[in-house]
């Protein structure tokens, strides 16, 4: 399997999944907001002066806060697949006009080439369908001499509970991530120089395995494959999930859920 294309997301499953999580989301995505700060850093270390930024995958906008205090002179633009993450986005930083918030699918984004000095994007290019596909359209809209710098899950992500699922059922229940070496050879392929690509694991703790699965619906995170099973989880299959679960992922009294993460950055000639 080409691991570079997985198997096909239902996008109107993640546009769904984001609506409705929108207005939960910053309650539970601790995570999203420690890798954010974490990618945000890291432009500390790059010397670079963009005028025009996009985020991609902007969620509610807690990126947008970040850029706009790095790069105070530069016009920061946002996208995400979600409406109502937008409208969040748009509640909580008042100076962004409508025209600098737009609904779009990464893999098929509305703007003119070269528009961008600096892509950014953390934590999103995971529910792309195409990676080459979607950095050649990141490639495309942005200025020669722009930065792309982004994060992505890793292999090694929830795979607790991919092991756990494994020992139920034969249906996919997590995405199939793309390790970070195939990440690099993918932003060679869209016509990027220099990429570097790294990764790191960070593990939360959850006391309560049922808090685990909702932090995962609470921030729009539910299986989008269109091989998925269909049906509501029945009080049995979760008391089998979480007796696996134990098994996998259950260490010191505290459910482990383990998150591969993938930073990436490379420059366009």
């Amino acid at each position: 399997m080409d691991l570079l294309n997985p198997p096909r997301l239902d996008k109107e499953i993640v546009k769904k999944c984001f609506n409705r999580a929108a207005k939960s989301y910053d309650n539970a995505a601790i995570l999203q907001e420690e890798v954010l700060e974490r990618l945000l850093q890291r432009l500390q270390y790059i010397r670079h002066q963009p005028e025009t930024i996009v985020d991609i995958g902007c969620a509610t906008g807690k990126g947008i806060r970040g850029l706009q205090r790095q790069y105070p002179g530069a016009q920061v633009y946002a996208a995400d697949i979600a409406f109502q993450m937008l409208l969040q986005a748009r509640s909580r930083y008042r100076l962004l006009t409508k025209k600098r918030l737009i609904t779009a699918d990464m893999e098929r984004l509305p703007f003119a080439s070269a528009s961008f000095d600096l892509v950014f994007s953390s934590l999103a290019l995971h529910w792309s369908n195409d990676l080459r596909a979607t950095l050649t359209e990141f490639a495309r809209i942005a200025k020669p001499g722009a930065l792309l710098l982004f994060t992505s899950f890793g292999p090694g992500t929830l795979q607790e509970l991919a092991s756990s699922w494994r020992r139920l059922d034969d249906y996919p229940h997590v995405h199939q991530f793309v390790d970070m070496h195939d990440v690099g050879d993918a932003m060679l392929a869209a016509g990027f120089a220099q990429p570097v690509v790294d990764a790191e694991t960070i593990r939360m703790q959850y006391r309560d395995f049922r808090v685990l699965l909702d932090d995962l619906r609470v921030i729009g995170a539910t299986n989008a494959d269109v091989s998925r099973r269909r049906g509501l989880m029945t009080p049995a299959k979760l008391r089998d999930l979480e007796a696996c679960y134990r098994e996998n992922g259950f260490e010191d009294d505290r459910f482990i859920a383990s998150y591969e993460v993938v930073y990436g950055h490379a420059w366009v000639d």
